[in-house]
């Protein structure tokens, strides 16, 4: 297990626990701590462009949807970067769509 302490905008520090990358070697017994290069506010930006993105196709669309959720889980490796965590051996979202009173002309 790794620590990551990755800094706040307003000068405070969120410490999370992350994701060891196959391979790696934790150092001692209690695991490991790395500082992030980033805060959380400028990691996230590049995770809610991602979901920005997957939302303006789907409202593009000639018949957008009613509703749309998009979920996502998010992970912090061993390198203190955020990236969006994978199921079953792929990396996804899960999208669902819905129409309520869908003009069918």
């Amino acid at each position: 297990m790794a620590l990551v302490k990755m800094p706040l905008e307003d000068g405070g520090e969120l410490l999370i626990e992350s994701v060891e990358e196959r391979g790696s070697i934790p150092v001692g017994a209690g695991g490991r701590v790395v500082q992030a290069s980033e805060t959380v506010q400028k990691a996230m930006g590049s995770i809610r462009s991602a979901a920005e993105a997957v939302l303006g196709e789907l409202r593009a669309m000639e018949q957008p949807p009613s509703k749309v959720n998009v979920q996502f889980g998010i992970k912090v490796t061993g390198e203190a970067n955020l990236a969006v965590a994978k199921s079953a051996g792929e990396a996804n979202f899960n999208v669902t769509i819905e129409w309520n009173g869908v003009d069918k002309s």
